[in-house]
C-alpha cells in the first residue's frame, strides 16, 4: 500500500470516526500537558506527560523541563530554536546548508548533523503526539501553544523514533468549554509585522472546536550591498490550526483531530565569512569579505583588504553568479500539510488510544557556499576563484499509526502498544563549483519504514518506592534510488550518469539507477527504581539504551567510505533527585550523568577533486558525563527566579576512532579519536526573573532572561601527520579550518513588560532580544581545504518591538 492509499484511508477512517463520535453527546474537554495547578502560595504544581501519562514533575524519574503557555510567552520562546535558552543541556543550531526550518538538536552530546533526508535526529520531536521524521521541517514557529517538554537523556521504550538523545514534547491548546476568541497584533524594528488570532467555540454539548492563526513578515536582519537588500528576512510567514474535539456521553471515548498549514518563505541564510584559504582562493581582495569576528583568521596577504572592509558582524556579501536563477536569488520555501486523529476510549480497568497521523512537506534552498561575490567570470572553468553556490529541494510525505494500551492492576502500572510508520519521498541538489568545475545534480528517490512494539511497568513495591523496567523492539526498513548525473546545465537527455551499473552513460542511452536499500533491528530499554523520601524530596535512578537507526547519503561518497551508514547506540546511567523547600518556595532539581555511545553518526563535508559531497559516516565511540541543575524561587511575593546549569565532557573514546586517508590496497590510518565532539558545549546556563505587581486595574510583570552557550565544535578534521605522507601546509590548513568552525560562547540577554488590563481583557507587552546586541552565529560550514573557506551563519541582532492581545 504506497503511502496516497494511506493518506485516503486515514482520511476515510478520520471522518467516519467523526461521524460516530458525534452520535453521542458530552462536554468536549482535554488536559494539556505541562499545565500548572493553583499556586496556593508556593510553586505551582507542573502536571507533564513525559511518561505518556500525567504526572507531576517532581515524581516523574525523568529530567525534563516543563514550559506552560504563560512561560512561552514570557521567556518569548516563539518556535523550537528559542528552547535551548530555557532547558540545560540542550543546544540548537539551525540554518547551515539547509534551510531556516531546519534544527541541529543535541542533548547531552547526542546530535543532529545532517539535513540528509535518510539519516535522523538523535532528539526526536513530537507534536501532539505525532514524531516529525524531517528535521529540516523541524523549526516549528509556536502557534496557540498549551506546553513545551524538553526530555533529556534515551527515551526509546515509550518515544520509540531514535531518541537516544532525549525529546521534545510539544503541546497545542484543545478546545474549552466556554466561548472565547484572542486577537494579537505585533510590531517592531526591522518592520516586523504579526497578527494571530484565534477563535474557541463549543459547537454543542458533545463537539468543542478552536481556529488559530498567525500572518508575519519582517525585514532582513543582514546588510548586503552586493545584491542591494538585507538578507533574514520573513517574507511570509503563513500558519493555520484547526482543532475539533468529539466526547460523546457514557461511551468514555473522544476523538481529537488536528490539522495544520504552513508557508514560509524568506530571502536565504546569510553568511559571515570566517576564513578563506589563500591557497585556494588566491586573491587577497578576498579577505574583505571576512567577517570582523573572524580577523584571527585573516592572512598577512589578505590583511589589508581586510582593515579597509572593516565590516560589522552583521554584514553578508553573497552574491552567487551561476547563470541559474534559482542559486542565484537566494531563498528558503517551506510548505507542510498535516492532519492528526487521536481517538482515546476508557474502559475502565484499560485505556486505549490510537494516534494516527499524516504530514507532507516541501522545502528548497539555495546558498552561496563561499559568502562573497566572485569578481572573475563565473562562467570560465578551472578559475579557482569563482563562485560556488547551490540549491536543493525536499519533497516528503509520512503516515504513522500508533496504538497505546494502558491501565493499573492493582501495585503495577502498565503501558503497552504497537508503533508504525512510513515515509516517502525525494531530494535533489544542484551545485556549481569554482565558477563550474563541476556543476553536478544529485537526486534520489527513498523510502522508509518503522515498526515498533513496546511496553512499560511501574510497580509500587511500597507507597514510597517503585520499579521500572520497559522495552521495544523496532525493526527499519530503507531504500534508495540515487540518479545522479554529471552536470544539469546539459540537455536532460545528455546528462552522463554518475551512479550505479549505467555509471558513464548518458540519459539518452540508458536510464540512470542505482537502487538500493538495507534493514536494521535493534531494541530499547530501561530500568530504574525511585524513592519518595518525604513530601518535599523525590530520588531516583535509572539506566537506557537506545539506538538511532542507519541510513544511506543521498549524495556522493568517497572510498573508503561508504553509502549506507549503521544504528548509533548509547547506553547511559542517570541518578537525580528533585525537592520542594521552605514551603515549596524553592524548588532544586539535580541530575547526574553518564552516556556511552557507539557507532557515533557524524557528518563529513569534502571536495573530492571537483565533486562537492556532504555525507554521513559511523565515527567510533563517544563518553559523556555531566550534571544538570534547575532551580526556581519565590523569594518575595510576586516574585519568580528560575535558572539552570549544565557541565558535559564529551570526548571520543582513544584510538576508537580512525581514518583511512589513503587506499584500500595501501591505507593510511589516521587517529581522530582527539578531535572535540561537535555540538557539546561545556557549558550552557541560563537566569531568569519575573515580577509581577498587581494594581487597581490588573497587574503589571517585568521580566529578564539571560541564557549562556560556551564554545562548541561545529566541525572538526586530523590531517595526516609529516611522517604518514602529510605536507605542513595540510596539516596547517585543517587546524585553520578547525578553528574557524568553532562557535564562540555567546550570552543573550531579553527582556519583557507586560500590563494586563483585567477590563477589558487586555495585555500590552513591550519586548526586547539580544539586548545587548551581542554577536552569535548559529552554525558552520567548513570546507577550508576544499572550496577554500569556512563561513558561519549569523543569529539575530537586537529586536524589539511592542504586541497588543484582546481576549473576548
Amino acid at each position: 500500500m504506497n503511502i496516497l492509499n494511506i493518506r485516503e484511508l486515514f482520511l476515510t477512517s478520520t471522518v467516519l470516526a467523526a461521524g460516530l463520535v458525534i452520535s453521542g453527546a458530552a462536554q468536549a474537554q482535554s488536559v494539556p500537558a505541562a499545565e500548572e495547578t493553583a499556586d496556593q502560595g508556593g510553586i505551582a504544581e507542573i502536571i507533564v506527560t513525559a511518561r505518556k501519562s500525567s504526572e507531576n514533575i517532581q515524581s516523574v524519574p525523568v529530567a525534563v523541563t516543563a514550559l506552560s503557555a504563560d512561560d512561552l510567552a514570557s521567556k518569548q520562546v516563539f518556535e523550537v530554536t528559542d528552547l535551548a535558552r530555557t532547558a540545560p543541556s540542550l543546544t540548537i543550531s539551525t540554518g547551515g546548508t539547509g534551510p531556516a526550518s531546519i534544527v541541529y538538536l543535541a542533548i547531552r552530546g547526542q546530535a543532529q548533523n545532517s539535513p540528509n533526508s535518510l539519516s535522523d535526529s538523535s532528539v526526536g520531536i513530537y507534536m501532539d503526539g505525532v514524531y516529525v521524521a524531517r528535521p529540516i521541517v523541524g523549526n516549528l514557529g509556536f502557534l496557540d501553544m498549551a506546553s513545551a517538554e524538553v526530555l533529556r537523556g534515551p527515551q526509546g521504550t515509550l518515544f520509540g523514533r531514535n531518541t537516544t538523545g532525549g525529546a521534545l514534547n510539544l503541546t497545542s491548546n484543545r478546545p474549552g468549554d466556554e466561548y472565547e476568541a484572542m486577537l494579537k497584533v505585533g510590531f517592531g524594528n526591522y518592520n516586523y509585522q504579526s497578527i494571530e488570532g484565534m477563535v474557541n467555540a463549543p459547537v454543542s454539548e458533545a463537539v468543542g472546536l478552536r481556529i488559530a492563526g498567525r500572518y508575519g513578515k519582517r525585514d532582513g536582519y543582514f546588510q548586503n550591498d552586493k545584491i542591494g537588500y538585507p538578507q533574514g528576512s520573513i517574507d511570509k510567514d503563513l500558519v493555520l490550526r484547526g482543532t475539533l474535539v468529539v466526547a460523546p456521553v457514557e461511551s468514555n471515548l473522544k476523538l481529537t483531530v488536528i490539522a495544520d498549514f504552513v508557508r514560509y518563505a524568506d530571502d536565504g541564510n546569510a553568511t559571515a565569512v570566517a576564513a578563506i584559504n589563500p591557497a585556494v582562493l588566491s586573491l587577497p581582495a578576498y579577505g574583505a569579505f571576512i567577517n570582523s569576528e573572524f580577523a584571527r583568521f585573516v592572512s598577512s596577504a589578505q590583511l589589508p583588504a581586510f582593515t579597509a572592509a572593516n565590516s560589522k558582524w552583521t554584514d553578508t556579501f553573497s552574491r552567487p553568479q551561476t547563470g541559474d536563477s534559482q542559486i542565484d536569488t537566494l531563498q528558503n520555501n517551506n510548505e507542510v500539510d498535516a492532519i492528526a486523529g487521536t481517538l482515546e476510549w476508557d474502559l475502565g480497568g484499560v485505556s486505549i488510544k490510537s494516534i494516527t497521523a499524516y504530514r507532507k512537506s516541501f522545502t528548497d534552498d539555495s546558498l552561496d557556499l563561499h559568502g562573497f561575490p566572485s569578481s572573475v567570470n563565473p562562467f570560465t572553468p578551472f578559475l579557482p576563484n569563482a563562485t560556488s553556490g547551490f540549491i536543493s529541494t525536499y519533497n516528503n510525505e509520512q503516515f504513522s499509526e500508533e496504538v497505546q494500551l494502558s491501565g493499573s492492576l492493582g501495585a503495577l502500572d502498565w503501558q503497552t502498544g504497537v508503533y508504525y510508520f512510513k515515509e516517502s519521498g525525494d531530494e535533489q541538489s544542484r551545485a556549481f563549483i569554482l565558477g563550474g568545475v563541476q556543476s553536478a545534480r544529485t537526486l534520489s528517490e527513498y523510502s522508509s519504514r518503522s515498526t515498533g512494539a513496546f511496553a512499560q511497568f511501574n510497580y509500587n513495591v511500597t507507597d514510597a518506592l517503585r520499579l521500572t523496567g520497559g522495552i521495544r523492539y523496532t525493526w527499519d526498513k530503507r531504500t534508495i534510488d540515487r540518479q545522479s548525473t554529471d552536470n544539469w546545465r546539459k540537455p536532460d537527455n545528455l546528462e552522463v550518469c554518475t551512479v550505479g551499473p549505467n555509471s558513464g552513460k548518458t540519459a539518452e542511452a540508458a536510464t540512470c539507477t542505482d537502487p538500493r536499500s538495507a534493514s536494521f533491528k535493534y531494541p530499547a530499554w530501561t530500568l530504574g527504581a525511585d524513592y519518595r523520601v518525604s513530601d518535599q524530596l523525590f530520588l531516583y535512578a535509572k539506566t537506557s539504551g537506545a539506538s538511532m537507526s542507519g541510513g544511506f547519503n543521498s549524495r556522493f561518497v568517497p572510498a573508503p567510505f561508504t553509502q549506507q551508514f549503521n544504528p548509533e547506540k548509547v547506553r547511559d546511567a542517570e541518578v537525580g533527585f528533585k525537592g520542594d523547600f521552605l514551603d515549596r518556595r524553592l524548588r532544586t532539581n539535580m541530575a547526574f550523568f553518564l552516556a556511552k555511545q557507539s557507532n557515533v553518526q557524524r557528518i563529513v563535508n569534502a571536495l573530492v577533486g571537483t565533486t562537492l559531497t556532504q555525507f554521513v559516516t559511523n565515527t567510533g565511540k563517544v563518553d559523556a558525563k555531566g550534571f544538570e541543575f534547575e532551580g526556581t524561587a519565590l523569594p518575595w511575593d510576586g516574585m519568580e527566579l528560575t535558572g539552570s546549569l549544565s557541565y558535559l565532557d564529551a570526548k571520543y573514546v582513544r584510538g576508537s576512532r580512525t581514518e583511512n586517508q589513503g587506499t584500500a590496497l595501501a591505507p593510511v590510518l589516521v587517529d581522530r579519536s582527539g578531535e572535540p565532539v561537535t555540538q557539546a558545549p561545556k557549558w550552557t546556563w541560563n537566569l531568569g526573573a519575573t515580577q509581577t505587581f498587581p494594581t487597581s486595574f490588573g497587574a503589571v510583570s517585568l521580566h529578564a532572561d539571560y541564557a549562556y552557550i560556551a564554545d562548541r565544535a561545529m566541525d572538526a578534521a586530523t590531517a595526516k601527520t609529516l611522517a604518514q605522507g602529510g605536507t605542513q601546509a595540510n596539516i596547517d590548513a585543517v587546524a585553520i579550518g578547525n578553528a574557524a568552525s568553532i562557535v564562540k560562547g555567546y550570552g543573550l540577554l531579553n527582556g519583557r513588560i507586560a500590563i494586563n488590563l483585567d477590563s477589558p481583557d487586555i495585555e500590552l507587552a513591550f519586548w526586547g532580544r539580544n539586548l545587548t546586541n551581542q554577536a552569535w552565529f548559529t552554525n558552520v560550514f567548513n570546507n577550508y581545504t576544499g572550496l577554500g573557506a569556512t563561513v558561519q551563519f549569523q543569529g539575530a541582532p537586537r529586536t524589539y518591538g511592542a504586541t497588543a492581545t484582546i481576549k473576548f
